[in-house]
């Protein structure tokens, strides 16, 4: 092995004992949120911390199936809130934990009421 090739392998060796970057925080903690994971699906939930795309959240919902007040994306779920009667959400969760989330969307007072209605 010669000098040159010796100097890469500790250099390598340097990068890989570095410490890890900080997360990456998204937004405020305490925030009514829904979530859109690739693995889990659609999530709503109290907004607590995140790491990359793993997001916690507190009282969090699974939304099964959902009909937007008003207009037909989750977005406009999170704005307006949902048409209580052709909904179908999971019970709320004490803590969950979402991984491959790939949408963290803030919602609205108004809407928050109508899907914890649900």
């Amino acid at each position: 092995m010669d000098l040159t090739t010796l100097k890469a392998a500790v250099a390598l060796l340097e990068g890989m004992n570095a410490p890890a970057k900080p997360a990456t925080v998204i937004g405020q903690i305490g925030r009514k949120v829904i979530v859109r994971s690739k693995d889990a699906g659609v999530i709503y939930g109290t907004y607590v911390s995140n790491d990359g795309d793993t997001i916690s959240l507190t009282d969090a919902r699974q939304l099964w199936k959902w009909c937007a007040a008003k207009g037909i994306t989750l977005i406009d779920v999170a704005t307006y809130g949902v048409k209580k009667s052709e909904c179908k959400f999971s019970p709320a969760s004490a803590t969950m934990t979402v991984f491959n989330a790939c949408a963290l969307i803030d919602v609205t007072a108004e809407a928050a009421a109508s899907i914890e209605a649900v």
